[in-house]
């Protein structure tokens, strides 16, 4: 089989230049035979979600998306994929708590791997959070990237807003959980019980530094290095 870092260059998927993909490699190259369900929260042209079928042989990979971006090249990079078998694919909005909800009603828990690479915004990121994250079998692993959005540096991305007024940072959000401590008891998204639930059924939570500096193809530096964080469900 093809290693990750073989499949992002086959894919073109972002997650190599973003220092993300050794992270990935690191937890699930020993049990990548072993995943079955994976949900992917944003989908665009799908080039992550195809590495993703072929990475999981034996997993059927869910894709969660508005569907407004990329569309059409999205439906022409599918074709011809011989995994499609094993592709389900949802439109919903990630910040609204009706559309996860019915998604679960459909599809069920039990994943392996939920990965929100969604919209990035503090309300979308921490309302996904607190609807899926029983979704995650013991064991498995919510993740989210592109926390450096948290920088403030992006006003607005996908035409939402990033961070509103009052907003907790998801980066913070995930430190505390990963601290163990109680310096952050509720956001504008998620109540105490809700997120004490999620502290206290977290079995590990990190935050890992994907390029220290990253520069985009478009010439552009990013403020923070690029992060992503992986909670480890108990």
């Amino acid at each position: 089989m093809k290693t990750l870092e073989e499949l992002t260059i086959k894919h073109d998927v972002d997650a190599l230049g973003l220092g993300y993909t050794p992270l990935y490699a690191n937890i699930f190259n020993d049990v990548r035979e072993d995943v079955t369900k994976v949900l992917e929260i944003g989908v665009e042209s799908g080039r992550s979600h195809r590495m993703w079928l072929e990475y999981f042989p034996n997993a059927t990979i869910y894709g969660f998306d508005i569907f407004k971006n990329r569309v059409e090249e999205f439906h022409r990079l599918q074709e011809g994929n011989p995994n499609l078998d094993r592709s389900v694919m949802f439109t919903g909005d990630q910040e609204n708590v009706d559309d996860l909800e019915e998604f679960l009603s459909l599809y069920g828990d039990d994943f392996d791997i939920i990965i929100d690479d969604g919209g990035h915004s503090m309300r979308q990121q921490q309302i996904s959070l607190g609807v899926l994250f029983d979704a995650v079998k013991p064991g498995g692993y919510y993740i989210i990237e592109d926390l450096h959005t948290c920088s403030g540096e992006w006003s607005t991305l996908y035409g939402y807003k990033i961070i509103n007024d009052g907003d907790t940072l998801t980066v913070d959000l995930l430190r505390s959980i990963e601290n163990k401590d109680n310096s952050i008891t509720e956001t504008n998204y998620l109540t105490g019980d809700v997120l004490d639930h999620i502290r206290d059924n977290t079995k590990s939570c990190r935050i890992e530094i994907g390029k220290a500096r990253y520069t985009n193809l478009k010439g552009y530096t990013y403020q923070w290095p690029t992060m992503i964080g992986f909670l480890e469900k108990k």
